[in-house]
């Protein structure tokens, strides 16, 4: 039903996203949806013209059915309620750019996301991660050095928080950096972030050729990456699902070859399972007792798999899962997120056609009282 995705909140209860049509004009309009998933009740507000709100992208939704979605005209997102209220969520002062909000907890006390405070090149490490706790943003604390060791230059964002607001977990996005890094949420955020996977990242210098035949000297680096997935965090934020990603150069040292497989760190005992079992691979999500839900292959992602980190066992396919654990038949695809408590799953099938290769949204929700 959704354009450009859709979003489940953490617990479950509502899942939101806009469908698009044409208006007389034959310009397109957006209607914001939200779904109580424990009712089946629909809440459709619009449809909104797309020079007031050029809808893009749902990005999260609370328990409380509070809905984010970016607005790619006017920049930033729009945040809409149960009752159609619209407000445009704001940044700290001093930033030149609407923020984006990626995600929520539980209680939708606090929210996570980025904003832009500057250019690149006219201000160092433009690019801010920020935290919102009660509607009021603040900028969150960055590592000294960036993935590579070397000098901040663009920044990053923060991505996800766990449901129960205590961890948070983010990316550094320089080119083809994206270092995951986390934040122990204390209330005061003043202690900066460690990377996700420290106790298997390595750094180290390597004299690579330009095509030209000259030399200069960088860093390389094995570690845990992220890009923007936002649902890679169990709800008490003991797991965070990543890839681990290293780095070799290639025999005419002009290029790096890399390979990505499923990992996922433990912040309690701060140790990392690399799971090599599926090859190319993604740790997608993961619940707090260790269930790791994986997405097969790097990119246009169609399949996926469970496995138990506890065991170091295969649980099967996506489907075979669910059908064991839930009894129903669902399209191949992977498992984006789960509630605390298992009765709602939130998940995503690439879906062929003549168009080309598009990627749907699918919920289990318990069945609806007759």
């Amino acid at each position: 039903t959704f354009q450009m995705g859709a979003a489940m909140s953490p617990s479950g209860k509502y899942a939101g996203g806009f469908t698009a049509s044409i208006a007389p004009d034959d310009s397109f309009q957006y209607s914001p949806t939200i779904v109580d998933l424990e009712t089946g009740e629909v809440y459709e507000f619009g449809p909104y013209p797309e020079s007031l709100y050029y809808l893009t992208q749902t990005m999260a939704i609370t328990d409380q059915g509070l809905l984010f979605i970016s607005d790619g005209s006017n920049g930033g997102q729009i945040a809409i309620d149960l009752t159609g209220n619209i407000f445009i969520p704001e940044a700290p002062a001093g930033f030149t750019s609407k923020p984006d909000i990626q995600g929520t907890s539980a209680d939708g006390k606090y929210w996570v996301g980025y904003g832009m405070k500057g250019k690149v090149g006219e201000e160092p490490a433009p690019c801010k991660a920020l935290l919102w706790t009660d509607g009021v943003p603040a900028e969150l604390p960055w590592p000294d050095l960036n993935y590579r060791n070397e000098e901040v230059w663009y920044g990053g964002m923060a991505r996800g928080i766990s449901a129960n607001g205590e961890i948070i977990y983010g990316t550094s996005w320089e080119n083809w950096d994206f270092g995951m890094l986390y934040w122990v949420n204390n209330g005061a955020n003043t202690e900066k972030p460690k990377w996700v996977g420290e106790d298997v990242r390595e750094v180290w210098e390597e004299t690579m050729k330009n095509s030209d035949g000259t030399e200069y000297t960088t860093h390389l680096v094995n570690g845990l990456i992220c890009q923007a997935q936002l649902t890679k965090i169990s709800p008490n934020g003991k797991w965070i699902a990543s890839s681990y990603r290293t780095e070799t150069p290639a025999e005419d040292r002009l290029s790096i070859v890399t390979t990505q497989t499923a990992a996922f760190y433990n912040t309690e005992t701060e140790t990392t399972t690399i799971v090599s079992d599926y090859g190319e691979s993604v740790g997608v999500h993961v619940t707090d007792d260790g269930i790791g839900f994986i997405g097969i292959g790097t990119l246009g992602i169609s399949s996926g798999a469970v496995y138990d980190l506890n065991t170091g066992t295969d649980l099967g396919s996506t489907q075979e899962w669910v059908y064991d654990n839930y009894g129903i038949i669902i399209p191949a695809g992977y498992i984006n997120r789960i509630s605390a408590d298992g009765k709602f799953v939130f998940g995503t099938s690439a879906q062929a056609s003549a168009m080309g290769t598009s990627f749907i949204n699918w919920y289990i929700a318990p069945p609806l009282e007759k």
